[in-house]
């Protein structure tokens, strides 16, 4: 997150079998693009890591065992059926995760197994670092994936970007790269993301945030710039420089790079003063060398501070940090923008804006979630190749009076053209509800996540999200969820 002060930091089984639980809902003409209700597959169960193989909570830290959060999910782009999903395994409740989670699945999300080895991001998983947080994940066109995480110390005066490579798609995993490291509690790198350039083979970016924070006890002094490492050789090898820097006393967060065929690179990220936030995307037309002022840079709530309103009002919050994310169509230079808006009365709901000349010029935001009241939490997006984009989010519409529970649901909305005009998004069920109150609490509330996973294949989009169980002994599960565009 922006932290505009070190104050702010803290102080000091089998998981899986080849074919888990049947649909939950519908029946498979949904995964043709049949109208009907979404196949429901369970991706997570009971967590493969030893509730001690981390260090012993202290300084504030609960462990949440049992616990599979934040998604990311990828997709092989010339095997679309390919799938792999890397995510938090075992939550704490302030940074980070005893380890990384990861999932693949060869039809879609049909079916999911665990992959042979992890990424040794942190000690539990045969690292160095004592927690992993922020994964992401990507398939090059060879059919490599590559996962990034922030790993760090639990007091976070150590910090680094981490890649890890499987040249199998996700099953077996090497030894960690490390693109960015700081023991210098000056600096903080945070929230990586990494992405493969689908027309470029073997070319691969990650990019993240690196905190430079030389405020004193009177004087914020501190900037949050973007760096970027590239690799050309499939992700063995990456060179790593700061390329978009900021004022002094703002930075960025929640970068995520997309690539257009004509060579455009576009960020996506979050920026913020110590008072204001906003959306921004910026552009690269010479391979991320130099980059262009924001072109789309529009209002957006700030990602320190705002909670997402409790509707019971019992002082029991939902976290908020999602943060803007970015979709294009394969082939094109149309390019989907999504991110959390904020309401007069405190509600968060979800923002689209539409670049249709490769992120030059946007289309005035709208909002597209149907949430009838209160708020719609953890936006996420993503484009076919024939133009339908479609969007994931929660809400809490089938809440009930009892302020102990908060049924949630997960909700999408669906576009095949004329996507600036409100009209054109048709909503339907994905899951739920389960009861928020079951997942993990956090120093900033209850940890629906900062972000989901979702692709397109065909005509159908895979959907990979978590959940809160009716079992106290494993309270949060990861599900996919296939349905039609």
């Amino acid at each position: 997150m922006i932290r505009p002060s070190r104050a702010l930091l803290p102080a000091a089984a089998v998981l899986l079998a080849c074919a888990l639980a049947q649909p939950a809902t519908a029946d498979d003409d949904a995964a043709t693009g049949a109208a009907g209700a979404a196949i429901v597959r369970q991706v997570s169960g009971v967590s493969p890591l030893p509730a001690d193989c981390g260090p012993p909570p202290a300084d504030g830290y609960t462990l949440n065992p049992n616990t599979e959060v934040l998604p990311a999910l990828a997709q092989d782009p010339y095997r679309p059926q390919r799938l792999v999903t890397v995510f938090q395994q075992d939550r704490w409740n302030r940074y980070g995760s005893n380890g990384t989670g990861v999932a693949v699945s060869d039809d879609r999300g049909l079916t999911w197994r665990q992959s042979g080895n992890r990424p040794a991001f942190s000690r539990c998983d045969g690292g160095d670092y004592d927690v992993a947080t922020d994964h992401w994940v990507t398939v090059t066109p060879s059919g490599t994936a590559v996962a990034a995480s922030l790993a760090m110390s639990r007091a976070g005066d150590v910090t680094a970007i981490l890649v890890s490579r499987s040249g199998d798609g996700g099953r077996t995993w090497e030894a960690p790269v490390t693109l960015q490291r700081d023991d210098n509690v000056r600096f903080f790198n945070d929230r990586p993301s990494v992405t493969a350039d689908p027309y470029r083979p073997g070319v691969l970016y990650a990019v993240w945030d690196r905190i430079d924070d030389q405020s004193t006890s009177t004087t914020p002094n501190w900037v949050q710039p973007v760096y970027l490492a590239k690799s050309t050789d499939d992700g063995r090898t990456w060179t790593t420089r700061k390329v978009y820097d900021v004022p002094t006393n703002s930075g960025v967060i929640g970068t995520q790079l997309v690539a257009l065929p004509d060579g455009t690179l576009l960020i996506g990220m979050h920026h913020e003063t110590i008072t204001e936030g906003s959306t921004q995307v910026i552009r690269s037309t010479d391979g991320g060398a130099t980059w262009s002022a924001p072109t789309l840079n529009v209002p957006a709530p700030l990602a320190v501070g705002p909670r997402i309103p409790d509707p019971d009002d019992s002082g029991d919050p939902i976290r908020n940090a999602a943060l803007p994310l970015l979709a294009a169509q394969p082939g094109t230079r149309v390019v989907n923008a999504v991110w959390p808006s904020q309401d007069s009365d405190g509600t968060f709901h979800v923002a689209y804006s539409r670049s249709s000349d490769g992120g030059k010029t946007w289309s005035a935001p709208i909002r597209v979630d149907k949430t009838p009241t209160g708020s719609a939490a953890v936006p996420v997006v993503a484009a076919s190749r024939t133009g339908t984009v479609a969007i994931t989010y929660y809400d809490f519409r089938n809440n009930t009076p009892d302020p102990a529970t908060l049924p949630t649901d997960l909700w999408a909305v669906t576009c095949a053209g004329d996507c600036a005009k409100p009209g054109s998004w048709r909503e339907r069920h994905v899951e739920g509800p389960f009861d928020t109150r079951k997942v993990p609490v956090t120093s900033v509330g209850r940890l629906l996540g900062d972000y989901t996973g979702l692709v397109s294949a065909g005509s159908t989009f895979t959907a990979v999200y978590g959940v809160a169980t009716a079992d106290a002994a494993n309270p949060v599960d990861l599900h996919s969820a296939v349905f039609p565009g």
